[in-house]
């Protein structure tokens, strides 16, 4: 059976190569970016404390990287959608409203708003590669930061800002399966059916 001691053979490698290696250099890692042009929570934060309403332009947005049609992950919104994101539940009236932002709403088509958001996002598994890989115990470790700006532009100027996000995200995910690989497996597939 030549193919039984392939399998055999390279199951053997692969056994080598995972005790010589570390085995908590072979435990799974992920990231997930917005692509935008700050590598930080304080560099965004940065950005949007340099806006100032009723004396920044869209053009000094552009320098700053808030360009919707130049830089990704910026949406443009409309004053229906600004509606949508400010107003009063339950209520028509803007007067609660910021006053620039209650003017831009009413203008209507010269009123625009910018969303900006962006996060990063690292998930390391960590802990024992056997338990992890037979699926008795995972543990991954959640760090990052999260930040969202919306602006808003009356005929190409800023008369209105709002931020919201998270500076340090760190969460642990510590997963427990007392049967290992057999855990997810129900007693009905065990069983053969009956008909």
């Amino acid at each position: 059976m030549p193919g039984l001691r392939r399998i055999i053979a390279g199951a053997c490698q692969w056994a080598v190569i995972v005790a010589l290696s570390g085995c908590g250099s072979l435990l799974p890692t992920s990231e997930t970016a917005t692509q935008a042009p700050w590598s930080s929570f304080d560099k965004a934060m940065r950005m949007f404390n340099a806006i100032t309403p009723s004396k920044t332009t869209t053009a000094d947005l552009k320098v700053m990287g808030l360009d919707p049609f130049a830089q990704d992950n910026i949406t443009i919104l409309n004053y229906a959608d600004l509606i949508r994101r400010f107003a009063v539940p339950g209520t028509n009236s803007l007067a609660d409203l910021d006053v620039g932002l209650s003017q831009c709403i009413e203008a209507k088509l010269d009123c625009q708003g910018y969303e900006i958001e962006q996060r990063e996002t690292h998930h390391d598994h960590t802990g024992n590669f056997w338990l992890d890989f037979l699926n008795f115990r995972r543990i991954v470790r959640t760090s990052g930061w999260r930040f969202t700006a919306t602006v808003v532009i009356n005929r190409n100027l800023v008369v209105y800002k709002v931020w919201s996000g998270q500076p340090a995200i760190r969460e642990v995910e510590d997963v427990r399966n007392p049967l290992g690989p057999a855990q997810g497996i129900g007693l009905s597939n065990l069983l053969p059916s009956v008909r």
